[in-house]
């Protein structure tokens, strides 16, 4: 007898995805006629479950065989948010853990010309680069658990960021509630980083762009100067990320 579901929200996708979900008899699909959004998506799904968990996956994830039973028995004695570690399909690590944004790291973002054009790594970015179980500021929301009860008290992602930055608004929310964010290396998880974004490269360069503006503007309120500071470096970083972009330009990693 299985104790987990698998729920799968359908943004209004228009590829073969429905087509290939209607294969699994397990699966319970709920579907939009238009895509709300990462975060919008997962509240949903996150209302209609059942289970004292969510685990929380993108679709461009695999996971290893044990990964629902290792997330439990850490969960068992680690209340908060639990992320694994991400890798890419060839196995390489990708850091997931972070410090929060801040107006000095956000100039070295993975998605900034310093970093695209290999000026600056991710450390700069404020990201962690971890060995053990460790609480961190935040983490992806690419693959994530978390008690179904305290996703749901806490409001679950912020809608109002469409793609990008709701899951470490979530994570600093968490924090600032005094709960804690787990990141378990022991568990490795291969990510297709990025896949969903070559797709629509310039879409999704102004999602990140204007939820990051978004993150600020929530977290930094009084912040005047610095936000409109912050708004023409976003703006002629979109610029110039786009035109990177088109010339194929990229950081050696």
């Amino acid at each position: 007898m299985r104790d987990f579901e698998i729920l799968v929200r359908d943004n209004g996708s228009k590829d073969a995805t429905v087509k290939t979900i209607k294969g699994f008899e397990e699966v319970r699909r709920f579907d939009s006629s238009r895509n709300e959004g990462f975060g919008a998506g997962m509240n949903r799904l996150a209302r209609q479950a059942e289970g004292e968990y969510l685990f929380l996956l993108n679709p461009d994830c695999i996971c290893p065989e044990h990964t629902l039973e290792m997330i439990h028995e850490f969960a068992r004695h680690h209340d908060g948010v639990i992320a694994p570690a991400l890798t890419d399909l060839g196995g390489r690590p990708q850091i997931s853990a972070r410090n929060l944004p801040d107006f000095k790291n956000i100039l070295f973002s993975r998605r900034s010309p310093f970093y695209l054009l290999g000026i600056t790594g991710q450390e700069a970015a404020g990201y962690l680069k971890l060995n053990e179980p460790t609480k961190v500021p935040a983490v992806s929301a690419t693959a994530l658990a978390i008690r179904r009860k305290l996703f749901n008290e806490v409001g679950g992602f912020d809608e109002r960021f469409f793609l990008y930055l709701e899951d470490i608004d979530l994570c600093r929310r968490l924090g600032e509630a005094g709960l804690d964010i787990w990141y378990l290396p022991s568990l490795k998880i291969k990510h297709a980083w990025g896949a969903s974004a070559r797709i629509a490269p310039a879409r999704s360069t102004y999602y990140h762009h204007v939820s990051m503006f978004r993150y600020f503007s929530k977290h930094f309120p009084g912040s005047y100067l610095r936000l409109f500071m912050l708004f023409l470096l976003l703006a002629g970083g979109f610029a110039l990320t786009i035109v990177l972009g088109w010339f194929g330009l990229r950081a050696q990693r």
